[in-house]
């Protein structure tokens, strides 16, 4: 986590610095992500990054917090027991998501981009730990459903959640393959990941729910 010298910064400055960290890693991996590069940019010292941050992946793991923080106020705003089951629940996660990333598109840019990122040889021990966190998050909503007596009893939650899991990421690689959304070029042209991709990105959402909602439900 960043140190108090960081902290201290003023606002525009320390906005400035985290804003170019969060392109540099939105469209580049781990590995190859350059600090240098940055504070070239920024026209500042290399070693004044590391009176901030320890070390790269100290630096890149403030940056998942907060854009983690950033988007949990959006998705974390509803609860499945608000909603008549939870498909409706989970399509809403994909509006909030969508209004997410119109609003904070670099934030959203960095978090599309986190799989690749953390896939880098250097941090894959770290892609393993990221991955089984969402899929324990996964897990409890699977775990909270089976409770309301709305999904299925007969197979072991860590199997649901991790299907659940893979709707999600595999929704954005649909797109993706089928171009109708290109991060690369978006994030070049400073725009969000979905803009003007609303409809078609609920209608992909419907059509998951469809698919996979026979072998959830109870």
């Amino acid at each position: 986590m960043p140190s108090n010298t960081f902290l201290k910064l003023g606002e525009e400055k320390r906005k400035r610095i985290e804003e170019a960290f969060l392109r540099e890693f939105a469209v580049n991996s781990y590995d190859e992500a350059s600090l240098s590069d940055v504070v070239k940019k920024l026209g500042i010292a290399k070693g004044s990054i590391y009176q901030y941050f320890e070390d790269k992946l100290d630096l890149f793991m403030y940056l998942v917090h907060t854009c983690n923080q950033v988007k949990l106020r959006y998705v974390g705003s509803v609860a499945a027991k608000g909603f008549p089951d939870f498909w409706a629940y989970f399509r809403k996660l994909f509006e909030l998501g969508y209004q997410f990333d119109a609003e904070n598109p670099l934030q959203s840019h960095f978090l599309h981009n986190l799989v690749r990122n953390v896939n880098s040889p250097s941090v894959r021990d770290l892609y393993d730990e990221l991955m089984l966190q969402s899929v324990r998050g996964f897990g409890k909503m699977v775990a909270m459903e089976i409770e309301l007596g709305r999904f299925r009893d007969d197979l072991p939650v860590s199997t649901m959640g991790f299907m659940l899991f893979r709707i999600g990421t595999s929704i954005q690689e649909q797109l993706e393959v089928e171009k109708e959304i290109n991060p690369g070029k978006s994030i070049e042209d400073n725009v969000p990941v979905y803009q003007g991709k609303r409809e078609v990105l609920m209608q992909t959402v419907d059509n998951y729910i469809k698919l996979v909602r026979p072998a959830f439900d109870k």
